[in-house]
């Protein structure tokens, strides 16, 4: 019995001290398919190929998770670009909004100011006068108009371009060759320093009598002295009579003084018309002023609307040629040469007598 026992307890201990099987150390099943599996711990060759075979798998798995993630990242993004391009829309439709309410606003005061300084009377006469040169058909409109109404209206010289004209024909290079003769450099300078301040006068204004009559004398003693020297053979002697005549006639545009003669006349008790106001303005080169009382702003309230009307009635009666702007005012140069040509310089003299 007691050698049963030893031989029990011997196996007991060569069993407990026997090496312990590799899958029974790595608590793996014996085998995977065939493919050595068990081979693990035992083999470096299989543990290196199993290491990546591993590293792939947990490759694919980060690249699962990344690709889930790109994807919420991408919706995100879109939804967040689609969201910002509503909100920028958004913006610019009020934005487009607020400038046109700000513009409709601008335009209403910008609307009142050439209202009431006679802008936007001045732009419907022009555009009568530019259909109607010769003022033939508005004259005979009959709208009535007192005489009360046309001696209260603001008028002004509308000189400007008359005033930059004269400037250029009186410098350097525009005069007839004739009277670039050196005998007449006091003439000439006195000629330019009666012209200059009609210029800084009319930027600020307009012309006043004093500065239109000292061109006038200048011009007066300019042609009295080239009458005194010059033969009346000379090839370009009508030319410089001709230029004399031209400029003296523009002058007397500047401000006219038998403009208050005309309206002196108003109280003869005649009645007056609209076309009798275009008319007038056009001979004498009148522009509507800025009105100065609630009087005259009423006056050019009752006023636009005859005005248009005539306006309308001319326009779709006439289309005039579309001329390009005459930037350099050469053109207005030779108009004004053509149109003056045949005044002889008695008939100015006589005129200013009888102002």
């Amino acid at each position: 019995m007691r050698r049963l026992l030893l031989v029990a307890f011997g196996v007991s201990i060569g069993l407990i001290s026997s090496p312990r099987d590799a899958r029974s150390q790595m608590m793996y099943p014996g085998g995977y398919g065939g493919y050595g599996m068990s081979q693990w711990g035992a083999d470096p060759g299989a543990g290196y190929m199993a290491g990546l075979g591993s590293y792939a798998r947990g490759q694919g798995v980060y690249a699962v998770e990344k690709a889930k993630a790109d994807a919420i990242n991408l919706d995100t993004m879109i939804k967040w670009n689609k969201a910002l391009r509503v909100r920028q829309r958004a913006l610019r439709e009020d934005q487009r909004k607020e400038d046109a309410r700000r513009e409709a606003a601008r335009e209403a005061r910008v609307e009142n100011r050439e209202f009431l300084d006679g802008t936007t009377l001045n732009d419907v006469l022009m555009q009568i006068l530019d259909s109607d040169p010769g003022v033939a058909k508005s004259a005979r409109v009959k709208a009535p108009l007192s005489a009360a109404a046309i001696r209260e209206i603001p008028f002004e010289w509308d000189s400007e371009a008359v005033t930059i004209c004269i400037d250029q024909m009186t410098g350097a290079g525009s005069l007839p060759p004739l009277l670039m003769d050196p005998r007449y450099l006091a003439e000439r300078q006195a000629l330019r320093d009666a012209v200059e301040p009609a210029l800084r006068e009319d930027a600020k204004g307009e012309v006043s009598a004093e500065t239109r009559r000292r061109i006038v004398d200048a011009v007066a003693a300019f042609r009295g002295s080239f009458v005194k020297n010059a033969s009346d053979f000379a090839p370009d002697f009508q030319e410089a009579q001709d230029y004399f005549t031209t400029l003296a006639s523009l002058t007397r545009l500047l401000n006219d003084p038998s403009l208050k003669a005309f309206l002196a006349q108003l109280d003869d008790g005649r009645e007056r018309t609209v076309g009798d106001l275009v008319a007038f303005m056009n001979s004498f080169n009148l522009r509507f002023g800025a009105p100065t009382s609630e009087r005259q702003i009423e006056i050019y309230r009752r006023l636009l609307p005859a005005l248009k009307q005539i306006r309308d009635a001319s326009v779709a009666a006439t289309t005039p040629p579309a001329s390009a702007p005459d930037r350099t005012g050469a053109d207005l140069q030779t108009a004004a040469k053509a149109a003056f040509k045949g005044m002889s310089w008695d008939q100015l003299e006589a005129h200013s007598r009888a102002k």
